[in-house]
């Protein structure tokens, strides 16, 4: 490892350890493509940020399924969260998603600091936090 990478490491690993996880975990759709709608499940990257974060992934399906209006209303998650990327969510989308899972707390939440990996997961933490924090 070079100077640098280390470093990395070692600040990646200081967030995390000051990082407080939440002790009850809501359930999340994490959706990152509309039409159709995809999701993360198990097997991804974004799983397992959403799981060191305190959340639950709604999704059972492995990797990254298609679902339609029916599925999102079956998985009945307390919150999606809409991804900056790679798909560019608007307002309207979650307008359609309010409609299915009127429950749910629908946010735009930043893609970068949930699915790249790398020196970027130093300031994922931070994030976490404040998404708990506004979510309440």
């Amino acid at each position: 490892k070079s100077d640098r990478s280390a470093m990395i490491i070692e600040d990646i690993n200081q967030q995390r350890q000051l990082y407080h996880k939440p002790a009850s975990s809501l359930k999340v759709l994490y959706l990152i493509w509309h039409n159709p709608w995809m999701a993360a499940g198990p097997q991804t990257f974004i799983h397992s940020m959403l799981k060191e974060a305190g959340w639950t992934n709604a999704l059972e399906a492995s990797r990254y399924p298609i679902l339609h209006d029916d599925d999102i209303r079956a998985l009945q998650p307390d919150l999606i969260f809409l991804s900056s990327e790679p798909y560019p969510f608007k307002d309207k989308h979650a307008v359609m998603l309010q409609h299915a899972c009127p429950k749910a707390r629908i946010l735009k939440v930043d893609g970068e600091l949930f699915s790249w990996y790398g020196s970027r997961m130093s300031r994922s933490f931070a994030y976490f936090s404040s998404l708990h924090e506004s979510i309440g």
